[in-house]
């Protein structure tokens, strides 16, 4: 009796299970299994990334479809053709000498991380920001911008863009500039950032930000020699700066946090992991990676100079210089300011 009394109960189990369905819905007692995106660690090697690039830079035109020419860093599950993260794209972006991609706004956030090349520059809200290597550019939502290459030879930098945050959202919305191809330069090169310091004009600046700046490598990079001869450093992370928003000194963009940081000769790191994703590019120097879901079963991430690697949310990761001679500079990019700002940041040693 019992099991026609339980057959009964079933079959009109299944029969709700059909009514749910049909009016799209779904009970909270039909179990399913989540597709799990499995991102990964891994090292995007610049002996692959390079030639492809400047392959690419011969073949691909910039053009009214091809609005510029870049190479993105994807997940290499298998059936998880995913971007970088989750959160945000990360790519390598190449300009050849004379091109100039179309002044353009969206509302995804990006910056741009300098990596070959000279005579590059982009104008972004009238401000002519010059790229040199180890330059950081940001571009904020929903400013003006658009790059040209004044030289004899191909630029390459590095960019992190929060366009999948913006397209899972449904918020992503891109316009050209109306005036033409480019947009005119009105003001120099430093005039957001001097006008962001401790000494400010409320009429020196048009609206309320944030508005794009660019950091100096020179600057940054006296900065760290500096922490470092003071001894500075951070048990995790070696010596290390945030670049601030000048404006209201938080993070790099709302979405997008930008850390430069340095390896003393040999040192290594303590093991800690945090709730955010991170893409490393590597400025100078070799080293490598210890990480894992687990402490007990590790794997290692061997990196070198201009190689790009992630560390994935909570993944244990520690840091390891080695060279007992030269410092290791890697510059980064997570979505930390995201996670904070929704109070879902957690770090832990």
């Amino acid at each position: 009796m019992a099991k026609v009394e339980a057959h009964d109960v079933q079959q009109k189990i299944d029969a709700l299970n059909a009514r749910v369905k049909k009016a799209s819905l779904r009970g909270a007692w039909q179990r399913q299994s989540a597709l799990r995106e499995d991102i990964q660690p891994w090292v995007w090697r610049w002996k692959d990334i390079l030639p492809n690039i400047l392959e690419a830079g011969n073949l691909i035109p910039i053009d009214d479809t091809m609005k510029m020419r870049t190479i993105h860093m994807v997940n290499p599950s298998p059936g998880f053709p995913l971007g970088a993260t989750r959160t945000f794209a990360a790519m390598l972006q190449q300009l050849n000498p004379g091109e100039v991609t179309e002044s353009h706004r969206h509302t995804a956030s990006s910056v741009y991380f300098m990596i070959q090349g000279s005579g590059l520059y982009t104008t972004a809200e009238g401000e002519q920001q010059f790229m040199e290597p180890g330059d950081l550019l940001t571009q904020p939502n929903w400013t003006w911008h658009g790059s040209t290459n004044t030289s004899s030879e191909p630029a390459i930098w590095f960019t992190a863009m929060d366009s999948p945050l913006t397209q899972y959202l449904n918020a992503w919305f891109n316009e050209k500039y109306p005036e033409g191809r480019s947009e005119p330069i009105t003001k120099p090169d430093g005039y957001h950032l001097k006008r962001m310091g401790a000494l400010r004009s409320n009429a020196a600046l048009e609206g309320l930000g944030p508005f794009p700046v660019r950091f100096r490598w020179k600057d940054t990079l006296n900065m760290l020699e500096e922490l470092a001869a003071a001894e500075e450093g951070d048990p995790f992370d070696g010596v290390v700066l945030d670049y601030t928003d000048p404006l209201t000194g938080g993070p790099t963009t709302t979405t997008i946090g930008c850390r430069i940081q340095m390896l003393r000769p040999g040192e290594e790191t303590h093991s800690h992991r945090h709730t955010c994703s991170t893409i490393y590019y590597v400025v100078q120097g070799s080293g490598v990676t210890r990480i894992g879901q687990d402490r007990r079963n590790e794997e290692t991430l061997v990196w070198s100079e201009r190689d790009c690697f992630r560390v994935p949310a909570w993944y244990w990761h520690r840091f390891r210089n080695e060279s007992s001679t030269l410092p290791a500079i890697l510059f980064s990019a997570s979505d930390r300011p995201l996670l904070k700002a929704v109070r879902l940041y957690r770090e832990e040693n």
